[in-house]
C-alpha cells in the first residue's frame, strides 16, 4: 500500500529531530523502506538547493514562483 509522502516526510524528521543517524537506521526506525529513504533525503537535497522558491498564500490560492534576481 502506498503511504501518504507527506506522512513519510513527517516520520522521517521526527526520528531525524531526536539524533542524526544513517540512512540504514532512518530506515529500521521509522519502518520505511531503504528505498524510500534515500529518495526522500535525495528530495531534502534538492529542495534545499534551491532558496529561491517563494511560496504566496492569497485569500483564493497559493501561488508557487522562483525568486528573480
Amino acid at each position: 500500500m502506498r503511504r501518504d509522502p507527506l506522512a513519510i516526510m513527517v516520520r522521517m524528521l521526527q526520528e531525524l529531530e531526536k539524533e542524526p543517524c544513517s540512512l540504514n537506521e532512518l530506515s529500521q526506525k521509522t519502518g520505511l523502506h531503504n528505498v524510500t529513504v534515500r529518495k526522500y533525503v535525495r528530495l531534502i537535497e534538492i529542495v534545499k538547493k534551491e532558496p529561491d522558491i517563494e511560496i504566496i498564500k492569497t485569500k483564493h490560492t497559493i501561488i508557487v514562483r522562483k525568486r528573480s534576481d
